[in-house]
């Protein structure tokens, strides 16, 4: 029989720090290691997180992995994200869930929680992340090589813990590839103020008054930005933006 996992090692206090510490992190290594700890504290060993649309589009657009590596690469590989019971829960949920707990219709499903299993997913918690300023819902998975009925306890009393994990992720992933699309696209603060105008329906004339720059100005950067992120106009310049991390989406 396999054993029960072992009682947390860190007081609560240590672990709830460092879940409110992780959008502080400057690189992906550190919010790694920080969360290894904290799975450990949870009584499970591996864990996943993705993002992904909110318009159903399951094309996850980054991993942070806590587990084999080869298991994101056969998931990939078999384009499993196009029926993983857990993407659709996550969509649709915004509280954690046991495994058990997730319905498994088809055969592809059932073969991707058996190959899950193989990689240290034989039980575990899904847990949702769903935050008015993004334009992507996270899912964390967490897992164990142990059964579910040793899990139920832990799971019990973390799974606010587990929420507020799963949360900050997204959050940082979100402050990141915001990071990353400015620099990548050469856009500066004053572009995403424009952005935001934008989003707010501001005219030009308007916006340049707020700012308090130029009309000339103002229309210039627009006609830069149409450019930079490849569209027509300010209505589809906003949906990029918010879909590229640039501004958050309105509530």
């Amino acid at each position: 029989m396999a054993n029960k996992v072992s009682e947390p090692r860190v007081p609560y206090e240590s672990v709830n720090d460092s879940i409110s510490w992780i959008r502080d992190y400057e690189t992906e290594a550190e919010v790694l290691d920080a969360s290894r700890q904290i799975v450990l504290y949870f009584g499970l060993e591996t864990f996943v997180f993705g993002a992904l649309s909110r318009t159903d589009d399951r094309e996850h657009y980054r991993y942070l992995v806590g587990c084999n590596p080869e298991w994101c690469f056969l998931y990939d590989l078999n384009k499993w994200y196009a029926i993983d019971p857990c993407v659709d829960y996550a969509l649709q949920n915004t509280s954690p869930a046991l495994g058990s707990q997730i319905p498994v219709i088809t055969t592809g499903q059932k073969r991707l929680l058996e190959a899950a299993a193989r990689y240290g997913f034989r039980s575990g918690v899904v847990v949702p992340a769903h935050s008015p300023s993004s334009a992507r819902v996270g899912v964390l998975y967490l897992g164990s090589t142990e059964e579910e009925q040793f899990l139920f306890e832990n799971y019990r009393r973390h799974r606010n813990l587990m929420r507020a994990f799963a949360l900050e992720l997204l959050e940082w992933w979100d402050a990141k590839l915001r990071e990353t699309n400015m620099d990548a696209m050469h856009l500066d603060e004053l572009d995403l103020e424009l952005l935001q105008k934008a989003q707010e329906l501001a005219t030009a004339e308007a916006a340049a008054r707020e700012l308090g720059i130029t009309v000339s100005l103002v229309t210039g950067r627009y006609r830069r930005l149409f450019e930079k992120l490849d569209v027509r106009d300010k209505r589809h310049a906003v949906e990029k933006a918010i879909a590229l991390g640039l501004i958050k989406a309105r509530a």
